[in-house]
């Protein structure tokens, strides 16, 4: 099926079990959208079962991430079902903001004025795909994970591909363990010209420990300078500099304390971010491979949630990647020749804490 006005039929096999890993494909009524939902069941110890559920139809979105009876996953079922922003959804190829909302690559300027987005500031694009209906292959069970595939493509007949007319398949195979869940993105360029991409996962974590007790941690000795629209000026701080001590999340900062919408960088090798929830007795460990280089972290006061966001590239990478070298190490943006795939993945690990 390529028509993206009609929801894919479920699987013909709409459940698969192995052990102590399930599957099952079914449609939920109240946000209007299949759900592919990916199982371990812990029998001896319940509060360690853990799910995810995954909307293909809405983005592919992640938005149930559930370890016994906790979701670690925010998400409004209102804002899901008109494809806002919630739950764990997709960034790619353009990660948050891009000035001017127009692009230069290879000699060709492009404009994604087009795009519109239902909240945020002119410039906030958030990607191509997170709106739209993606493809799923049947979930695949063994005795230590369970796992699903989905995937959307981008060609002439896809919505959006006069601002970014770069032919490709985009995958993502999420994989659960009794550890936790990893995702593996596989971008195919299927085209004849090199394309240029970021990709990034934008979950919504849950404040379970309440403001005090839900702690936040990043491994980043750096962070970038954004003007008035949330966009690179090009200057990155360091945070061994006590002027920008306040932005230091090297060590556990309670999420009430901080008010952060900014992109870190110089980012530890080997070393993961950490939630900790202390009423929980958990925590959940994100990691990523090497081609992650920045991470934004988003706490807006009073809100239910916050966000860390592992990403290729910075903002508005695609412009900072024309400044010269020093931005465009900076930049990160990620080119893929014809033919070629490129691919990377982020872990979720749960932690107890004994």
């Amino acid at each position: 099926m390529t028509s993206e006005d009609q929801t894919q039929p479920l699987a013909e096999l709409a459940d698969v079990n192995e052990g102590p890993y399930s599957a099952n494909i079914s449609y939920d009524a109240v946000i209007g959208s299949t759900v592919i939902e990916l199982v371990y069941e812990d029998k001896e110890r319940p509060a360690r079962n853990i799910s995810v559920a995954i909307t293909p139809d809405l983005g592919s979105n992640m938005f149930r991430f559930r370890v016994g009876e906790q979701d670690l996953i925010y998400c409004d079922e209102e804002l899901l079902k008109r494809k806002d922003f919630t739950g764990n959804f997709v960034l790619w190829p353009f990660p948050n903001r891009v000035r001017d909302k127009r692009y230069t690559y290879q000699g060709r300027e492009h404009s994604l004025e087009t795009v519109q987005r239902q909240q945020g500031n002119y410039v906030l694009v958030h990607g191509l795909v997170f709106d739209r209906l993606w493809q799923y292959e049947q979930p695949v069970t063994g005795s230590d994970s369970v796992s699903v595939t989905t995937y959307v493509e981008m060609t002439p007949e896809s919505p959006y591909y006069g601002t970014y007319p770069f032919e490709s398949r985009l995958s993502l195979t999420y994989t659960l363990t009794k550890e936790g869940m990893r995702t593996i993105y596989y971008l195919q360029n299927t085209g004849t010209s090199d394309l240029p991409f970021g990709f990034a996962l934008h979950p919504y974590f849950s404040r379970l420990s309440g403001e005090d007790d839900t702690l936040v941690s990043l491994p980043a000795d750096e962070v970038m300078e954004a003007d008035e629209e949330l966009l690179p000026t090009g200057r990155v701080f360091d945070l061994d500099n006590i002027m920008y001590a306040m932005y230091d999340l090297r060590k556990p900062v309670p999420v009430g304390n901080l008010n952060l919408d900014h992109v870190y960088t110089g980012l530890h090798k080997n070393e993961c971010a950490v939630i900790e929830y202390r009423q929980q007795g958990m925590q959940l460990h994100i990691s990523a491979t090497g081609d992650f280089t920045h991470i934004v972290c988003y706490t807006p006061p009073g809100q239910p949630f916050f966000c860390i966001e592992h990403q290729t590239c910075s903002t508005d990478a695609i412009n900072l990647h024309n400044q010269g070298p020093e931005r465009r190490k900076m930049a990160h943006l990620l080119e893929v020749h014809p033919g070629e795939v490129s691919t990377g993945s982020i872990d979720y690990t749960v932690v107890f804490q004994e």
